[in-house]
């Protein structure tokens, strides 16, 4: 059995932005099978006739082309990406063949080779993958050219494919991928394959369109819900109504009286489980309206909670605290000269703080997932976005070894890192344990809302140095949150550098965009004890909201361009410095603009891209309204530009709503909002015009874009409003009236 040690992150999952160069050029090693092995068991023999050359290309004798993709989807696309590293260099078109799951998402070679455990997030999956998957299908070409090659007594070098087959001009011979199958499955690994010169590519860089576009529409798409099994019962659980409050005693009488409820099972919590779930009841029943109106019945008794008297509105006045206590943990990171020594001297100092609420994820498909155990075997149904945490759940909970589960992965209707906890897997394994039927466990949006794990508020305090010329001399930032990763990364305080790289995102060497002579960035870490948990762009938000309101705030105070006060502060960085001048000129930066009109300017750099957005914001009888963002956007090669650009725009829509919308409260311990009528989110009536444009700064490589769109949009919509009524916003939701 796997330990839960051997599970651990090391090291964090975003360190792999200063590490994805060093492995870059290993991706492609260690990932060939022994001919005629199944991607499921290294061991096992494939059937006869089955090419399975690599974990990721299967060819049956009918000709079907499975691409196995081992990254979950939760509908940016990622699957759509990835197929085209495969296809292109297998030369099929990836739309037209099967995209399947790994039967064992165990399998070593699907492990993510940065965070080492099996898992999909940090807007990895496209950069991180793109060479080894491109192997792959130029391993199995090379393969299948040679059988064709050997049938035809010719030199593979005069063989080509196109569109599933291998072709040799010369005599006119043709075989589709199909009928090499047999002979290609019997064949030794090549020491060496050449991929394709870019220039030839059909499909990376191509593409428009997602996979399973019109299933979706349509609504034939299978997502969690879908899930019916034999026998099957479907769960709700009554989690606490105040957070850390515990079961003291359960009268299930009334709900058992439910027709079509058939059992009530007390959930135990796992606190020795870092993320690991709340003390809950459930309720079983043939299914979710019976399960829901039983739990309406139950009569449970709730323990005191520490946390009884927290009140979200009083959190800022304790993050402040933690900058004057002198025993706070303070962690530098990034330091140059000495700021205290310019501060006596400046022509100007400014001073600021920048707060953001506590925040949802919300996706619209809630929590869903579906679990057997059964012969000392576990079996999920659902999007599983980490399947190190599945595990974990089956070793922990059940007690069942890592070769006894199976994940029949699903995509998800979203995550925003709501599916990256781990507390409903445990959940679900505890009750079909329990139950020993399937189990069907689902949260309503109002258990969604209440379910924990929300992203964190935040406290940031900002100090700058002016000359007499405007010029900065010195820039501090303390970022006060809690260490978003412990879940994780269970010791990683440990380190020498102690650092929390989810908690210092774009405040770091890596990603910070500016270098005043004298800098001194610091993530002070304060814990409120109020479980949080991952989140789309997660830190980068409200660090760049902090970082780019700031450096408009010194712009102003300069005297100066907000546009040129950037670029003035930035050294060494061609492809940032060209997607903000760009945006600035698709904007209209400079020009002269209707009266009652504004831009604001923001800008980040993240997952080895950059983005700048320019917001255009205009005011009516007092109310503001954003009517326009434009954006552009460098992630080197954009695999799938079509889902590139859906991605750039959920994230501008992802900002919009930390912008004006996203605010959960916590009173008494109790989140207050329970759905979309109380916790507003972004909807298409509010959602500007939009310009996107796409450059590639690195051809050669993608970066990551999964959550690069939302950082900017905020700090752009506060930097407009300034510029449009005189006065400054540092917390949002910001105020249009």
């Amino acid at each position: 059995m796997t330990s839960l040690d051997e599970l651990q992150l090391q090291p964090s999952r975003r360190t792999f932005l200063k590490q994805a160069a060093t492995v870059a050029s290993g991706l492609a090693v260690a990932f060939y099978l022994p001919a005629g092995a199944a991607a499921s068991d290294p061991k096992a023999p494939a059937p006869i006739g089955e090419f399975e050359p690599n974990a990721w290309v299967r060819i049956l004798p009918d000709g079907t082309v499975k691409l196995v993709v081992h990254k979950h989807d939760s509908g940016t696309g990622t699957h759509t990406a990835l197929a085209a590293c495969v296809a292109e260099e297998l030369d099929v078109n990836p739309m037209t063949v099967q995209v399947i799951s790994p039967e064992n998402p165990f399998f070593d070679t699907y492990i993510h080779p940065i965070w080492k455990v099996f898992s999909t997030g940090g807007s990895t999956s496209v950069s991180l993958e793109y060479e080894r998957l491109r192997m792959a299908g130029a391993t199995a070409r090379a393969l299948l050219v040679t059988a064709a090659a050997n049938q035809w007594k010719v030199s593979p070098d005069s063989c080509t494919t196109e569109e599933g087959r291998v072709v040799h001009s010369a005599s006119k011979h043709s075989l589709g991928y199909g009928e090499l199958a047999s002979a290609a499955a019997q064949l030794p690994a090549p020491q060496k394959v050449t991929l394709k010169d870019p220039a030839q590519f059909k499909y990376i860089g191509k593409l428009r369109h997602k996979r399973d576009a019109q299933a979706k529409v349509s609504g034939r798409f299978k997502y969690s819900i879908d899930v019916v099994l034999p026998e099957m019962l479907v769960a709700v659980i009554q989690r606490s109504p105040v957070i850390g409050a515990r079961v003291l005693s359960v009268d299930s009488a009334a709900a058992l009286q439910v027709p079509g409820v058939r059992k009530v099972i007390r959930v135990p919590g796992r606190p020795d489980v870092l993320g690991g779930n709340v003390e809950g009841v459930a309720v079983l029943a043939d299914n979710y309206w019976a399960a829901h109106q039983g739990r309406e019945q139950l009569k449970v008794q709730w323990s005191d909670s520490p946390l009884a008297a927290f009140d979200s509105d009083e959190l800022a006045k304790a993050q402040a605290a933690a900058l004057d206590d002198k025993a706070a943990q303070r962690v530098s990171a990034m330091a140059a000269g000495n700021v205290s020594e310019q501060w006596p001297s400046a022509a100007k100092l400014i001073e600021a703080d920048y707060r953001m609420p506590y925040k949802m994820q919300n996706p619209l498909e809630p929590i869903c997932i579906t679990a057997q155990v059964k012969d000392n075997a576990i079996t999920y149904w659902g999007g599983v976005q980490v399947p190190s945490s599945a595990l974990e759940a089956a070793q922990t909970v059940c007690q069942i070894a890592k070769d006894k589960v199976t994940i029949n992965e699903m995509v998800s209707g979203g995550s925003f890192g709501a599916r990256e906890a781990k507390y409903w897997l445990f959940e679900v394994a505890y009750l079909a344990q329990q139950a020993q039927v399937p189990v069907k466990l689902m949260n309503s949006r109002e258990d969604e809302m209440r379910a924990l794990f929300m992203h964190p508020a935040t406290l940031h305090r900002a100090k700058g140095a002016l000359d007499a010329q405007g010029k900065l001399t010195a820039l501090q930032l303390n970022a006060v949150s809690p260490a978003s990763p412990e879940q994780w990364e269970p010791g990683y305080f440990e380190r020498p550098d102690k650092m929390d790289y989810s908690t210092t995102e774009a405040i770091t060497a890596w990603d910070f965009a500016y270098r005043p002579a004298n800098l001194d960035l610091v993530w002070v870490r304060h814990e409120s004890n109020v479980p949080s948990g991952w989140y789309r762009s997660v830190s980068f938000i409200p660090n760049v909201f902090a970082v780019e309101s700031f450096m408009d705030e010194l712009a102003h105070a300069a005297g100066q361009d907000p546009l040129a006060f950037r670029l003035a502060n930035m050294q060494d960085r061609p492809r940032h410095v060209a997607v903000l001048k760009s945006a600035a000129e698709r904007a209209g930066w400079g020009q002269t603009l209707p009266p009652g009109t504004a831009l604001g300017i923001a800008t980040n750099q993240g997952y080895t891209s950059f983005i700048a957005v320019v917001a255009r914001v205009s005011q009516k009888d007092g109310v503001a309204k954003v009517d326009k963002l434009t954006c552009v956007v460098d992630c080197g090669l954009a695999v799938s530009p079509g889902g590139v650009e859906e991605q750039i725009y959920g994230g501008l829509m992802w900002g919009l709503g930390h912008a004006l919308f996203d605010r959960l409260d916590i009173k008494q311990g109790r989140v207050v909002q329970s759905n979309f009528h109380d916790y507003r989110v972004t909807r298409m009536s509010d959602m500007p015009a939009v310009d996107i444009l796409l450059v590639e700064g690195e051809p050669a490589k993608p970066g990551g874009v999964g959550e690069l769109g939302s950082p900017s949009v905020a700090p752009a919509i506060a930097n407009a409003l300034f510029s449009l009524t005189g006065v400054r916003q540092r917390s949002t939701p910001l105020k249009l009236g």
